[in-house]
């Protein structure tokens, strides 16, 4: 149940760690693209709003340069405004209005008798109206009028056409842009019936003067949509509006792109994390496999005092060669056997090989020590005490020729009772205790002060920094020291240079393993080493 957890817990995990980038850069790109759209929905507003506005100002120039005509509509009025009409291309034709509301002339000749257009009551300057029935035409068209102090209008006949090719920008199947005249809610479109709109969901001030809109329409689409008034031409607005799917049409693209890789990339995360624990399943059986088979060894790596240069004992290692010949690094099957709850059948059997190998070997030369690695799970109860008295209990291995080595990097809590209740029964025994790793784990100060230590045993990665320009150069000085003032023997790991030892020794450390004495081996030859070394 518990592997299939694992199992579980782990595919979980991978789709998570490939759709989880992927759906933030979904997220990201929606809010671009959101962005994005509204940017150009307002641009395309801005732009018709300039337009028109343009287009009306040329038209309102045309009718304030006509400001000296008169009433009587001479030939030489009517050519004057027939000229104006020709040379302004968006202006179909000119009319003059008497005060009264007659009009009285216009750039086809003069009206006779004058007629009187259906138009609003004037107002002051320039406006905007129709479309208006063009009775002489039988057309409808745009009237812009501008009225003068003494009442009279003068006004300019525009083809709605002219004000409505504005409005020619692809806003996708469900939207439009519009002129809206605000004083009668007039709409000039380009296509066919605006849908009406039915309520207004939200509105914001936008950039530069812009309105934006979330509308719900009756067509049954929501839009958004974007106001901007024309400059100097107030009560007129240009306005566009588009529903979702112009507006997320890049990002729905994008979405199935990257939805794509991330699935992908999930089906991938997916498939190596299955073969990783499948592996590391079967590296765990192999493993239970191997210890019920006797696959193991042990290796003693030599342990050297650097004052005395004397080998003085050894650090218990195990080395596992799979029946295939191949040998499985420690890096790889320590942690799964901690994981696992291998480690502590695994202990027990080095403890028991260390009972046959090296008992007569510690009782010739009681000086000799062994050291034991020992992990966190270790003290998380009094099994070990037990462990240990059943293996070395009756055996010529005396408890004070044993150093158990708790190592850094497998945290222990600090503030564990049984952790420290386990140590001090070791001491009580005259075991000792050693830290491993120092340096390199979590909780190096607090370690020392919240646990009865009697060794500190230097990382190999501070002993590499001597004699460089490395940071960590300077940190052996003030291990040693400190490990001086707490009155811990110093055991420094991983020497494999001359200039090394000659350091180590020259600062006071007390003992020394490394390639630079020996490497790991099984126990006959370290028993000839230890002889060979003694008598140097």
């Amino acid at each position: 149940m518990k592997r299939k957890l694992i199992i579980l817990l782990a595919s979980v995990l991978a789709i998570f760690a490939g759709l989880a980038p992927v759906s933030i850069a979904i997220w990201l790109a929606y809010q671009t693209t959101l962005s994005t759209a509204e940017s150009s929905l307002r641009n395309i507003a801005q732009a018709i709003a300039v337009d028109t506005s343009k287009t009306l100002q040329d038209i309102d120039e045309a009718l304030i340069a006509l400001s000296g005509l008169s009433y009587e509509c001479t030939s030489e009025d009517v050519a004057v405004m027939n000229t104006m009409a020709y040379d302004i291309p968006e202006i179909s034709a000119i009319g003059l209005i008497r005060p009264d509301r007659k009009l009285v002339c216009t750039s086809w000749g003069v009206m006779d008798p004058p007629a009187e257009p259906e138009l609003p009551p004037p107002v002051q300057g320039f406006r905007l109206v129709g479309p208006l029935k063009i009775r002489m035409m039988q057309r409808y068209g745009l009237v812009a009028l501008r009225q003068w102090q003494n009442g009279s209008e003068i006004g300019a006949l525009i083809h709605p056409s002219v004000l409505i090719g504005h409005l020619g920008a692809d806003l996708g199947e469900h939207g439009f842009a519009v002129l809206i005249r605000r004083e009668d809610n007039h709409l000039f479109a380009r296509k066919g019936n605006v849908p009406e709109m039915q309520m207004v969901a939200s509105q914001t001030e936008a950039e530069e003067g812009a309105t934006q809109l979330r509308a719900h329409f009756r067509d049954g689409i929501e839009r958004t949509l974007v106001a901007v008034e024309l400059d100097g031409y107030p009560g007129i607005y240009s306005v566009t509006a588009a529903s979702d799917s112009w507006i997320l049409r890049d990002w729905v693209r994008m979405a199935l792109v990257l939805g794509a890789i991330g699935l992908g990339t999930s089906m991938i995360l997916l498939f190596l994390v299955l073969a990783i624990m499948r592996r590391r399943l079967s590296l765990q059986g192999e493993l239970q496999r191997s210890l019920q088979k006797n696959e193991f060894e042990v290796r003693y790596q030599p342990v050297i005092d650097l004052q005395e240069n004397k080998c003085v004992g050894a650090e218990a290692l195990i080395n596992w060669v799979h029946p295939d010949g191949r040998q499985v690094r420690p890096d790889l099957f320590i942690p799964l056997a901690e994981d696992t709850g291998l480690i502590e059948p695994m202990t027990e059997w080095l403890m028991k090989q260390l009972r046959d190998e090296v008992a007569g070997l510690l009782a010739e030369d009681r000086s000799l020590h062994i050291a034991i690695n020992l992990s966190p799970c270790h003290f998380e109860s009094s099994r070990i005490l037990k462990t240990t008295s059943q293996f070395f209990g009756n055996t010529a291995i005396r408890p004070e020729q044993i150093i158990y080595e708790i190592t850094e990097r497998g945290l222990i809590a600090e503030n564990s009772g049984i952790a420290r209740d386990v140590m001090k029964s070791l001491r009580k025994r005259e075991s000792h205790i050693a830290l491993d790793d120092f340096g390199t784990g979590y909780s190096s100060l607090s370690y020392i002060s919240s646990f009865p230590l009697d060794y500190l045993k230097i990382d190999k990665s501070f002993i590499d920094a001597i004699g460089t320009d490395a940071l960590t150069s300077g940190l052996v000085d003030s291990i040693i020291d400190m490990a001086k003032r707490l009155e811990l023997r110093i055991i420094a790991e991983g020497v494999e240079t001359r200039e090394q030892v000659d350091y180590l020794r020259q600062h006071g450390v007390d003992y020394a393993q490394g390639w630079y004495f020996s490497k790991s081996m099984p126990i006959e030859p370290f028993r000839e080493f230890v002889r060979a070394y003694n008598k140097c």
